[in-house]
């Protein structure tokens, strides 16, 4: 514990010299590392150029100082060749210190042995900063076993407010209820425009969430579908009316930003997608900054939406040699600073969302984020209701997803559906044997 207390004492007194220094234009190099130096390796996965960028600057931050405790070796991981990757250096005992994890991830790959807890490498107070449901995301049992990054809402209703305001609805009153969401957008249909657009892809989990008694489609020992619900059948009813009224589009969406530019192009006055639609906004239509309007999705009665939420997070590996140390440099770099952290989402056009109290106090006290309606609308309605992301493998969702469309397009019955759903559920946890396997299980 002493040799931990020491170290993070060595990355506070690298706080400053660091942030100075990531204050620089782009660092075209990094220092070497000295001989004999101990190093940290890092595998972060390859994002956004300019999230590279912030990664690369708190690396070279650390690195710059001459009086570092360890150096920090990064490597800049392509996506699409993350998973193989990581699976030949597990196979042959290569794996880095540090590495990207998703929060849909890092549970299962704690349980399995490919993590550590990290609940005592990092300080308490890096913890106690934490917002509730980030904590929570990375919580199994009682370990910790990734540090948070970012959370990013996969439900966000984008409208456009100068069309609400051609109908004479108030544009900063948009709907709450399902009700007013089928009565509003069968208003906003013109002939070049749909009314709302929405599709069954994975942000569907968040409707799926909030219509199923808070439940996810397993129940918590992974014994049994939990899809018969009465929240559940009032989604498929719900989700019937919209593909069959004439005021949606029936198209499928094709990426994942798609549901933000169906507004921005004109072609839905209502849509839903990601946070990750306000940076759509930010970068490719900042004439439309002002005429975007986004809230919480529209439920049933009203009540709050439970948007699930994406991320990414940093683990270290089980069998590093410097769990310490790997530990101690996602402490300073995601949990001591607060002026470096929130410079993060400043890049980001807050399209992606803090993990950190203190930091989001930053950045609400500091920075655009104090004026920018849609960042606070997110902030207040739609952040204190997020819930992780399920664990269990896609196929259970796509099940749910194919008994919507069933309703809705093939005209199957609900009850009928739901008893379907269930059966196809309920094998697949005997094909897989999933039972007791719930990492989360509470």
């Amino acid at each position: 514990m002493k040799r931990i207390l020491s170290i993070f004492l060595a990355v506070m007194l690298l706080c400053g010299a660091a942030l100075a220094a990531a204050e620089d234009a782009i660092i075209a190099e990094a220092p070497p590392a000295k001989e004999g130096e101990t190093v940290v390796e890092f595998w972060c996965q390859m994002f956004e150029p300019w999230n590279q960028d912030w990664i690369t600057h708190q690396v070279y931050s650390w690195n710059a100082d001459e009086n570092r405790p360890f150096y920090v070796n990064l490597t800049m991981v392509d996506g699409a060749a993350v998973g193989d990757r990581v699976a030949a250096a597990r196979g042959n005992d290569a794996m880095p210190d540090i590495i990207t994890g998703s929060y849909g991830n890092i549970a299962n790959d704690y349980v399995n042995g490919y993590t550590l807890d990290l609940k005592n490498l990092i300080p308490q107070a890096s913890w106690d900063d934490l917002l509730e449901s980030a904590l929570e995301f990375v919580t199994v049992g009682d370990a910790y076993v990734a540090y948070p990054w970012m959370l990013e809402p996969a439900v966000v209703m984008y409208y456009d407010k100068d069309a609400f305001a051609e109908v004479g609805l108030d544009p900063d009153s948009p709907p709450t209820t399902w009700d007013e969401l089928v009565e509003y957008s069968k208003m906003l249909v013109t002939e070049d425009r749909f009314g709302m657009d929405i599709d069954l892809t994975y942000n569907f989990w968040g409707w799926m969430y909030t219509n199923n008694n808070e439940q996810y489609l397993l129940n918590n020992d992974w014994s049994a579908a939990n899809v018969d619900s009465q929240g559940m059948r009032d989604l498929a009813e719900f989700y019937r009316s919209i593909r069959n009224d004439g005021f949606a589009s029936q198209t499928s969406l094709k990426h994942q930003n798609e549901g933000a530019y169906t507004v921005l192009e004109g072609r839905a006055a209502i849509a839903f997608s990601g946070s990750w639609g306000v940076g759509g906004i930010n970068f490719d239509y900042p004439e439309k900054i002002d005429s975007i309007g986004v809230a919480a999705a529209p439920t049933k009665d009203g009540a709050p939406f439970h948007s699930t939420s994406g991320g990414w997070s940093f683990v270290v590996d089980a069998h590093s040699e410097y769990p310490q140390e790997a530990a101690g440099f996602i402490g300073y770099m995601l949990g001591s600073g607060v002026e470096n952290v929130a410079d993060f989402f400043v890049a980001a056009n807050f399209a992606k969302f803090t993990t950190r109290k203190s930091v989001a106090d930053y950045l609400v006290a500091n920075t655009a984020a104090s004026t920018d309606e849609r960042i606070q609308i997110i902030q207040s309605d739609i952040m204190p209701f997020v819930v992780a992301e399920p664990i269990y493998a896609w196929q259970v969702t796509q099940y749910a997803l194919d008994m919507l469309a069933s309703v809705a397009i093939d005209d199957v019955s609900v009850d009928d559906a739901i008893a379907e759903c269930t059966r196809l559920i309920n094998e697949y946890i005997v094909d897989f044997e999933l039972a007791g396997h719930n990492a989360k299980a509470k």
